[in-house]
């Protein structure tokens, strides 16, 4: 089975310099989490995510793993 990773960043500009928006937003990954059954997902986290600071996202049909760094 293969997991879609979607690293996002937000692309919209603002008025904030570059160096401030960095420190405020953390980096976000999204891992694509929707052929897991619930109870293995723990099990993948565990073995092959290096943070524990993870929370998962709907949108559409798809469940998204998103990693906070």
């Amino acid at each position: 089975m293969a997991l879609i990773v979607d690293a996002t960043g937000d692309l919209t500009t603002d008025d904030r310099s570059e160096g401030a928006a960095t420190a405020a937003t953390p980096e976000r990954r999204r891992i694509d989490v929707t052929e897991l059954p619930a109870d293995g997902i723990e099990a993948f986290v565990d073995e092959s995510v290096d943070t524990e600071y993870v929370s998962l996202e709907h949108r559409g049909g798809r469940t998204y793993l998103v990693l906070e760094e």
